[in-house]
């Protein structure tokens, strides 16, 4: 037993195995019922299988068995080729086909096939790999972990140098991009933000899908709470701000189609309202308070200022809010410094405490170990 141990170690090496657990299988600081039942059942599980084992690999093979064994292994080792090379040809001869037609404007559509087709094949083929791989069955057990290991090795590099690293802040910024031209575009096409939704929805489950199947996590660590600040400040301010601008600007100073559309037959889109105001005007005393309501509060520049006004106050409020945590969080901070030197100081009274009662401890220790001076004064005098 002692001669088989080191050989023991070996990757599927059976030497000696049996000795090693009839003789050294045994906890004897198991003191328990139950777990001494647990322990026997598993000594008896493991000689099971050690006997099985030896018995399959007595057993003579035939010639026919081994060629068989063999046929099945080639077969599913060109099947796995055969399909990568499928796929690499497959993708090749499409994506030519896609360049070389011409895509008219009318079937922009068409230039999805091929992003489409390329991960189909990526979600697909490693189940197709998979259910190959069951077919192999290796009657050593050292050449299956062999080949096991050789493959979480492949696939661990594969997924370090081929899968790319998911874009956050990319797709951040298609997302803001995405909603400037919503706000932009709601004044033209009403139903623009339902579009948008059901767009956002889709794309979620569609980038969640590719995410998991193809992507690895990015090397460098992004805080949510950071990139959620960042989200909000960029779509709040330049993006919203902006797509005002720009539609108060189409509202009050383009001139609108000639062709179609309900403006057409207006200088601005602005024209529209007050024609709207003239004919409630005319309608009769029972909608006079909507014309009022336009002129004091649409025409006239008191809602700019009271706008502007309360646009200014909720960023004053919002400045001393964050003055304020940060006011609190350097409190906050020299309360911890504070506790933390109190703690030490109290850690260094009880030491000096303990160390102190200890030598007294000692002392008296000594003391009581020492005979008394008298005794040994009266017994040099005898």
């Amino acid at each position: 037993m002692s001669r088989s141990f080191g050989e023991s170690y070996r990757v599927g090496s059976t030497s000696g195995v049996h000795a090693i657990t009839v003789f050294c299988s045994w906890d004897y600081k198991v003191t328990q019922k139950w777990a001494s039942r647990l322990q026997h059942d598993n000594i008896r599980t493991q000689l099971k299988e050690l006997l099985a084992e030896g018995q399959l690999r007595q057993r003579p093979r035939r010639a026919c068995g081994r060629l068989q064994q063999a046929a099945v292994l080639g077969l599913v080792w060109l099947l796995c080729l055969g399909t990568t090379l499928v796929c690499a040809l497959a993708v090749y001869t499409f994506s030519e086909l896609v360049i070389q037609s011409r895509v008219s404007a009318e079937r922009d559509g068409a230039l999805l096939a091929l992003p489409l087709v390329v991960c189909l094949l990526n979600l697909g083929a490693p189940y197709l790999f998979r259910v190959l791989a069951v077919l192999e069955r290796h009657d050593s057990p050292v050449l299956e972990v062999y080949v096991a290991i050789c493959r979480l090795i492949s696939e661990k590099r594969s997924q370090e140098n081929g899968k790319p690293e998911f874009d956050i802040a990319g797709n951040v910024l298609e997302l803001i991009y995405g909603q400037t031209l919503t706000w932009l575009g709601v004044l033209f096409s009403p139903l623009l933000p339902a579009m948008q939704i059901i767009k956002l929805l889709f794309l979620f489950y569609v980038k969640k899908t590719s995410l998991m199947a193809n992507c690895q996590a990015p090397r460098r660590p992004w805080k949510a709470s950071h990139m959620s600040t960042v989200f909000i400040s960029l779509l709040c301010f330049p993006s919203f701000l902006g797509a005002a601008v720009f539609v108060c600007y189409a509202i009050w100073q383009v001139k609108p189609s000639n062709i179609c559309g309900p403006f057409r037959t207006l200088d601005t889109m602005y024209e529209a309202g007050k024609v709207w105001v003239r004919h409630l005007e005319e309608a009769g005393p029972g909608v006079s308070w909507l014309p009022w309501i336009h002129r004091y509060l649409v025409e006239s520049a008191f809602p700019i200022y009271l706008a502007s006004a309360l646009l200014l106050a909720v960023i004053y409020f919002n400045i001393q809010v964050v003055k304020g945590q940060r006011k609190v969080i350097c409190l906050l901070k020299e309360q911890l410094s504070n506790e933390g030197e109190d703690k030490i100081f109290l850690i260094n009274k009880l030491q000096r405490i303990y160390e102190r009662k200890e030598r007294s401890r000692v002392g008296r220790t000594e003391e009581a170990v020492m005979p008394p001076a008298v005794f040994t004064d009266d017994w040099d005098a005898q």
